[in-house]
């Protein structure tokens, strides 16, 4: 069984889908697969078994289809070329959100909806699993599949992608944030599902990266950038056309190297 672990990383996530392209072209068939925030929601397209969309729901993605006009004004101030147009409407932002108490998800439960099949999640027979982490019990929660109760999937994968500043999601009586403040790529929930051979895409965004235990017959192989991959928060198209060219060159390069390309 060959296990994908995806990394959080918001925009940074179009380098999954160039990694796993190369991999796929190689022959490599994943039957399980687990990530923390994008990293669980692009883990859930190809669970679906659905490649082409993942890849298709990453083309042409931006901001804008994210999040509303005030909630873009605050997330700019993840732009590294400040300049006072950007303080300014990060600043009307700010404001605006500290009314909403949050910035608004709705658009992004829009996403969700449009490209993850919580029934085909299930049916595939694949494994799932993603991490988020409880802000009224402080703390994380690993969960599978099987962990989670129909008709709840979307709520924890938007769980895991509650980053700071997003209002929390709340399922039961319980509120939930973004797993990297626990675990940014769970390498270890899929060692202990029993797989042999794990393929951990980084993308290098600043969340924890937990060291995990690893059996001497568990092979882990790590592709990580070398290059920085943009602000997580903002979503151009052309930095994701970029970034999963990227992600593809380094896929290949991984491959040749432990000579299966």
């Amino acid at each position: 069984m060959v296990g994908l672990a995806l990394e959080g990383g918001g925009s940074r996530g179009a380098y999954h889908i160039g990694v796993v392209k190369a991999y796929l072209k190689a022959g490599y068939n994943f039957t399980g697969f687990v990530g923390t925030s994008i990293g669980a929601i692009n883990a859930a397209v190809f669970a679906q078994g659905d490649f082409a969309k993942a890849e298709e729901m990453w083309t042409g993605l931006s901001t804008e289809q994210l999040f509303d006009a005030d909630s873009y004004k605050f997330l700019r101030l993840g732009e590294f070329d400040w300049n006072m147009e950007v303080l300014a409407d990060a600043r009307k932002g700010l404001i605006s959100l500290i009314k909403t108490h949050g910035v608004d998800t709705s658009r992004m439960w829009e996403f969700l909806e449009k490209n993850i099949s919580e029934d085909r999640v299930r049916a595939s027979g694949f494994d799932y699993g993603l991490v988020t982490v409880s802000i009224y019990e402080r703390k994380p929660y690993e969960l599978y599949i099987e962990d989670i109760k129909q008709g709840e999937l979307l709520s924890y994968i938007a769980a895991s992608a509650c980053v700071p500043g997003f209002k929390s999601v709340v399922i039961g009586n319980n509120s939930f944030i973004d797993g990297g403040f626990y675990n940014g790529c769970p390498v270890s929930m899929l060692i202990r599902k029993g797989y042999k051979e794990i393929i951990v895409v980084r993308t290098k965004y600043g969340g924890v990266y937990r060291r995990f235990y690893k059996p001497k017959d568990v092979i882990v192989r790590v592709i990580t950038p070398k290059h920085d991959l943009g602000n997580p928060m903002i979503f151009s198209p052309d930095k994701i056309a970029e970034n999963i060219f990227t992600g593809y060159v380094d896929g290949i390069k991984a491959l040749r190297k432990s000579n299966r390309y």
